[in-house]
């Protein structure tokens, strides 16, 4: 296999010197600096993708008079790509996954991340969260009436993504519509399943795509969902969930119910990676470190903190600040946040683009490689 531990050091490099720059002006040391250095070190033995540059860029646009979150990152090679839609989860700006949407998009694919207006952090203003009821917040956004709105939106986005190739986006009419892939986490893990074919009694998405291969963190799964809903699914699959896939707010009780999604696709090719310590703030791939807090700050409350009340879970956030780990979550460890980068990569280079390498790595490196830190299914 090609091992290109120069890239990942190279990577780490540059993150730790906008660390370093952010850590000015007597701001105490940023952790973030460490943990990507040692997130970098796991990765230069792990499966090597191709690397690019990349560029991006976020917005909001208006679709029928509704506010839509839209970010794009891709590489800059003017190359046709495959495309992942990227859907956030319940709380997210389009901006979230951001670990994971970088490693793609340097991995050689183009990446849009889609989030409704109705569904972002701006739900954390609301006065159930507020009382601290994110259960009773949530019930409402994982409804078949919520997952048809954020599909008819989805479809209105992609065609303002094709009128716009047609009118001369360059980036965008790059797209290699015989080549998309869905991915999404949480509540966008929801949205992606449905697309992949997991429809809900009464859902129909009219999204006209066929995903060659679907990617879910921490996969939504109903408590009495049978196996059939999943078996729809013809793409193969990639589900990442854990023993420590605690949801904040407290509507999938258990990461053994995330895992009937895996135990229950059928399509040749899929994998389950099943980890042993990472969170479900680690899975969102979100902001994993909090901001390092100003001389001015200190005495304050965190921002993550949630008012205590009915429904309150640990770790589960209210309004203000989306930044930094869920309230309560121990820091992310670095050996999960490379699984779930390198093993992402790995299955998509080894569904889309057929690379022999990385199909070798995931059947014969990965398991030994992951050691401690989970399993392959």
């Amino acid at each position: 296999m090609n091992f290109q531990p120069r890239y990942w050091l190279a990577v780490g490099a540059l993150a730790g010197g906008l660390g370093l720059i952010s850590g000015c002006a007597g701001d105490p040391p940023d952790p973030r600096i460490e943990f990507t250095e040692r997130v970098n070190k796991e990765l230069t033995t792990a499966y090597q993708p191709s690397h690019d540059e990349t560029a991006g860029w976020g917005a909001v646009w208006q679709i029928d008079q509704q506010s839509v979150d839209v970010a794009w990152l891709a590489p800059t090679n003017h190359e046709r790509l495959p495309l992942i839609i990227y859907l956030p989860g319940l709380g997210e700006p389009a901006s979230g996954g951001a670990e994971w949407r970088k490693a793609w998009a340097q991995a050689g694919y183009a990446v849009l991340s889609v989030q409704g207006h109705a569904y972002d952090q701006s739900i954390f203003a609301s006065q159930q969260a507020q009382y601290g009821d994110f259960r009773g917040m949530a019930s409402s956004h994982y409804t078949a009436a919520a997952l048809r709105d954020r599909l008819s939106t989805l479809q209105k986005v992609l065609a303002e993504v094709r009128a716009r190739a047609a009118k001369g986006d360059a980036q965008l009419a790059a797209i290699d519509w015989n080549q998309v892939v869905v991915a999404g986490f949480d509540l966008g893990a929801q949205t992606a399943e449905a697309l992949a074919g997991a429809l809900e009694p009464g859902a129909t998405s009219g999204v006209a795509i066929q995903p060659k291969a679907v990617l879910l963190l921490s996969p939504y799964v109903e408590a009495d969902a049978g196996q059939d809903v999943f078996a729809r699914i013809s793409a193969p699959v990639l589900s990442m969930t854990g023993q420590n896939d605690e949801d904040p707010f407290n509507w999938v009780s258990s990461y053994r119910q995330r895992e009937v999604l895996g135990q229950s696709v059928t399509a040749a090719g899929s994998v389950q990676l099943e980890l042993n310590k990472a969170t479900h703030k680690t899975l969102s791939g979100t902001e994993l470190f909090n901001r390092p807090a100003k001389k001015a700050d200190k005495g304050s409350a965190p921002s993550g903190d949630a008012p205590k009340g009915k429904g309150h879970k640990r770790g589960a956030k209210s309004g203000g600040d989306f930044h930094g780990p869920v309230a309560g979550e121990p820091a992310p460890d670095p050996k999960q946040v490379a699984a779930i980068q390198a093993v992402g990569v790995a299955f998509l280079d080894s569904r889309i683009k057929h690379n022999p390498a990385a199909t070798e790595w995931l059947q014969k490196g990965a398991p030994g490689w992951l050691e401690g830190a989970g399993r392959l299914k």
